[in-house]
């Protein structure tokens, strides 16, 4: 309920924000909320965009240049300094048959604090830089000549959105697009569009409600057609308008309904008459749908939704903190390929653009406010941080939230509003949750944290917002809890998720494979709160990197650097700028491994079989399908099998949503090892998912071996020779290691076996890990050889002995050759402190003739689109990267890079000649893993597994030392956020590696 206290409150404040009346210019800068025309009597062109190119003056003192509108200041060279005023300005001519119209001038995004003037008269002032402020100038321009606007803009440490802190630099401007249009001096403002369904959630009615100003005698005439143009036909389209709020009612019979998977869209057009005269028309997309929460459930025409999302960002790669409609649409395409039906817009509104294809194409929202980190995790110089129940912040708090939900609430892909991101509970928050309620009622709220109301006993959520529980769905969080997915009896919303790992700087430097590891996480989250019938879903952080290719600065200096950033350590300090490569895409869109992860994990349709299927040559396959969509039965899909090269389609039964089926796949004279593809595909084509089982054991071609019979052992005395038809391995006896072994005349392995070592000594996933953890590693300049010996078996193998030691680890290594060019190392330690496993296994150094690797492995899923990163089999050169210099964009794959400008600062890279992505990761439960030298591997080292339970990886050390990595036993402990890691003792620290030289 809200007090009368509080209704004045809120009175007050929208008279302070909307109607502040500047006595010099009579200009009035209301809160009103304006439909931007499709047509205008008398007007050639109602609407004008104000976007391009703007003049831009850096301080009061500077001269005027030009910058790009919207974009960043800084992210064009102009280095704004928080707190102090920075200007720009933009002549322009209105067109001569605007005379006699209101002229309004609109502003999707500012920020952080905007001045307004027009033609040198000040108008008015803005706080909030992701919301849309429009102002009646009509006064103050002149119709038919040019005209000039002027924004003085600061980048406030006060802001309430913490947005400059978040991004680690000032991304002070006009952010989003600005735009004139002209209304009739009759018109309307404030429009909402409600649409309420039946009990039996099949007839609508329509509620359209409007402020009208003007002469009397006006009317709406309203038609609604569906999305074929046809009208729909309304018992009553006419309707006469009354000076102040109008509410018009309509029926309509049994209309097709709105959801993700069904996003059905009507138009509605609404003209504005007067004597028989049209005066003016808008349109606006609606869709019908019914949100409800019922008990722990959150309904959508009437049938339980499981949000699987992300958490976005606006991010322009080359502009910054914006957003284009280009980056719109294509983000909405992005979320759809990868299965997900839910956005979180955080931590502020989106454009209004990005909503209306999150309409058309069918994603629910999250549309948070503009409010982030209050009293929580804001940097030190980012004052005050607890303004949550400071009167002197109320109307920003309450503006930003009104405009936000006025712009808005038309949009049926909004399912519910967010207050606030990770803050403390106080007054003005819940100063905007009584103003929502009473405002919309078709929608829930929810904040963030909201065990912080509970605390003051506060009523300000619908919805149970938890951030980053762990894979079972357990988290405590400021008093609250939930358990398996699910508490306090209303629906749980794990508005952030399965964060990807990108604060371990030096992981993701050496081995970006933990991406990849990521992916059982966020399955396994997806799994367990899909079967928790109070799980509402879940948004992973984040959907797109959030970091800035920063210019060096044409004026000012880059003082951000030093004053924001997230614990960074400072040899991974420059240009390039933000909180973190989080996401799922990076900033130009280019697909990481996580976005496959994301795609699979979330798959609406799920195959429940064995990657390793039982068969009866000639007869059906029986496999079970699980339904996962909310609205879609599986009859409406289309799905394929492959089997030798031959595709066919295959019959979809009756299964409904959240339901499990038989999927019958015809019979095939099957063989043992053969691979089997099915695929589901939309009724558009586009694809669902795909699975690749293997009937029987899978078949591998491993790398041959030499046709060799024996070997030839000579021994000079400080060195033992071991030779055999192709290749030869000699070990230096001073050390003990193999030293420039070669197959034919090629140097392969340069010198090995070492130790590979380690070992987290005090941390296991929970909180990030920003700085490196205690750690026990070991450097193969430790090595000190004690005991070497061989002997030559009778079956023509050698076996060499060997022990030594690294800074009191003790390592046995028994290293059996055999005349095929076979190396079977087998090892064990003592002296390994026990802690969380990282790494064990060998590492050996190899010669820079190593070109390309090819592999086959079982991946964590049983398919993997061609050219993945870590596909279950592969092919990539080591170095062949058409890397794009700095800020520009790129012409290849992800996983083709060799350089980041985030994790290796202005330098991009650790030496001359850099892997790319996709040959340093890690490559998972191996069957073969094979360097070679050339295109046509005239001669290679295979790492061979033929039980797929070794991991290998190359790194390239500072000295362009290239490394081979082959570990039994391998985790990332350091992954974090509640993710998922095997949680391995380092202890018992042994195992086998087994290698071929041709």
């Amino acid at each position: 309920m809200i007090t009368i206290k509080q209704t004045l409150l809120i009175a007050g404040v929208c008279l302070l924000s909307y109607s502040s009346l500047n006595a010099a210019s009579g200009a009035v800068c209301s809160g009103r909320t304006y439909i931007l025309p499709s047509r205008l009597e008398g007007v050639r062109q109602p609407v004008m965009s104000l976007s391009g190119t703007w003049s831009f003056k850096y301080s009061p003192k500077s001269r005027w240049t030009t910058i790009q509108v919207p974009g960043e200041a800084a992210m064009q060279g102009f280095a704004i300094e928080h707190d102090k005023p920075f200007f720009y300005k933009k002549t322009f001519t209105i067109p001569a048959d605007y005379a006699g119209k209101q002229i309004i001038l609109r502003f999707d995004g500012v920020y952080s604090h905007a001045k307004l003037s027009v033609n040198g008269k000040f108008v008015r002032e803005h706080h909030g830089g992701f919301t849309r402020w429009e102002t009646d100038i009509t006064s103050l321009v002149r119709v038919g000549k040019k005209n000039e606007i002027q924004l003085e803009v600061e980048d406030r440490l006060d802001e309430i959105s913490y947005a400059s802190g978040y991004a680690h630099h000032p991304i002070g401007g006009i952010l989003r697009d600005v735009t004139l249009f002209a209304l009739p001096e009759s018109h309307l403002y404030d429009v909402s569009v409600e649409t309420h369904l039946d009990s039996l959630y099949k007839d609508a009615e329509l509620r359209f409600d409007c402020e009208f100003i003007g002469k009397e005698g006006a009317e709406a005439r309203l038609e609604l057609k569906d999305k074929e143009g046809r009208n729909v036909q309304l018992p009553q389209s006419r309707f006469k308008l009354a000076k102040g709020k109008n509410t018009f009612l309509l029926p309509v019979a049994n209309p097709l309904k709105w959801d993700a998977e069904h996003p059905n869209l009507y138009t509605l057009e609404v003209a504005v008459y007067r004597d028989n005269k049209e005066l003016s028309r808008f349109d606006r997309r609606i869709g019908f749908r019914e949100v409800e929460i019922v008990k722990d459930r959150m309904l959508v025409n009437g049938r339980q939704v499981k949000l699987r999302g992300a958490c976005r960002h606006d991010i322009h790669p080359t502009l910054g903190r914006t957003t284009t409609a280009d980056l719109d649409s294509l983000d909405v395409l992005l979320f759809k390929q990868s299965n997900m039906n839910f956005v979180r817009t955080s931590h502020y509104p989106p454009s209004e653009r990005f909503l209306e294809f999150c309409n058309r194409y069918g994603i629910y929202v999250e549309s948070e406010t503009a409010v982030c980190f209050v009293d929580t995790y804001r940097q030190k110089n980012y004052a005050p941080g607890n303004t949550q129940s400071d009167s002197a912040y109320t109307d920003r708090y309450l503006g930003q939230c009104q405009e936000m939900v006025k712009a808005f609430r038309s949009h049926p892909s909004v399912l519910f509003w967010s207050i606030g991101n990770e803050s403390v509970y106080g007054t003005n928050f819940q100063l905007c949750w009584d103003w929502v309620k009473a405002t919309d009622t078709t929608r829930p709220v929810i904040f963030s944290y909201p065990g912080s109301a509970v605390e003051k006993k506060a009523k300000i959520f619908d919805i149970l917002s938890m951030h980053y529980q762990n894979v079972y769905g357990n988290i405590n969080q400021w008093g609250m809890s939930t358990r398996n997915f699910q508490g306090h009896g209303i629906p749980a919303l794990y508005d952030e998720w399965a964060h990807p790992a990108c604060y371990t700087y030096a992981t993701l430097q050496t081995d970006p494979n933990i991406r990849e590891f990521w992916g059982k996480s966020i399955d396994m989250m997806w799994d367990g709160l899909y079967n928790a019938p109070g799980g509402l879903g879940g948004a992973i952080w984040g959907y797109v990197d959030e970091v800035f290719a920063l210019p060096q600065p044409k004026v000012g200096t880059a003082f951000w650097k030093e004053f924001a950033r997230t614990a960074k350590p400072e040899n991974y300090q420059g240009n390039c700028v933000g909180y973190g490569e989080w996401g799922i895409v990076d900033v130009w869109r280019r697909p990481k491994p996580e976005f496959w992860s994301t795609k699979k994990a979330y798959s609406p349709v799920r195959l429940l079989a064995d990657d390793n299927l039982s068969f009866t040559a000639g007869q059906p396959l029986m496999l079970t399908v699980y339904n996962r969509f909310d609205h879609t039965n599986l009859n409406e899909i289309k799905a394929f099998y492959t089997y030798k090269g031959m595709k066919k389609a295959l019959r979809l039964g009756f299964v409904e949503p959240h339901q499990k089926g038989l999927l019958t796949i015809p019979a095939e004279q099957w063989e043992e090892g053969e691979k089997l593809l099915v695929e589901f595909f939309t009724s558009e084509g586009d694809l669902i998912d795909a699975y690749r089982p293997v009937l029987g054991v899978e078949k591998v071609d491993y790398p041959a071996v030499i046709d060799g019979e024996k070997l030839i052992v000579t021994d000079n005395g400080d060195k033992l020779m071991i030779r055999g038809e192709g290749f030869e391995i000699p070990f230096d006896k001073a050390t003990g290691l193999i030293v420039n072994a070669k197959a034919g005349e090629q140097v392969i392995i340069e010198k090995g076996p070492f130790l590979n070592l380690y070992v987290n000594l005090n941390h296991l996933t929970g909180a990030e890990v920003r700085k490196m953890a205690n750690h026990f590693t070991i450097s193969d300049s430790d090595w000190k050889k004690t005991s070497f010996s061989y002997t030559e078996k009778e079956n023509g193998t050698v076996k060499v002995a060997l022990v030594g030691s690294y800074r009191g680890v003790v390592a046995e290594f028994d290293i059996l050759i055999s005349p095929k060019g076979e190396l079977s190392v087998n090892y064990q330690t003592s002296g390994v402190p026990n802690g969380f496993l990282r790494e064990t296994g060998l590492s050996f150094y190899l010669s820079d003739a190593i070109q390309h690797l090819d592999w086959k492995r079982k991946g964590y899923w049983n398919y993997y689109p061609e050219g993945e990163f870590a596909g279950n089999e592969g092919r990539t050169s080591l170095y062949q990267s058409r890397q794009a210099a700095y800020g520009e964009q790129p012409v290849q794959a992800w996983q083709a890079d060799t350089h980041n400008y985030y994790y290796w600062a202005d330098a991009g890279a650790n030496c001359k000649q850099p892997l790319t992505q996709m040959a340093k990761g890690m490559k998972e439960n191996i069957y073969y893993y094979s360097l070679s030298t050339e295109t046509d591997s005239k001669h290679r080292v295979s790492v061979v597994s033929e039980d797929a339970s070794v991991a290998c990886r190359i790194n390239k050390r500072a000295d362009e030392q290239l490394i081979l990595y082959t570990n039994n036993r391998w985790d990332y402990p350091e992954i974090a956020w509640g993710n998922y890691c095997k949680t391995l003792e380092a202890l018992p620290c042994y195992g086998q590696i087994n290698l071929r030289m041709k």
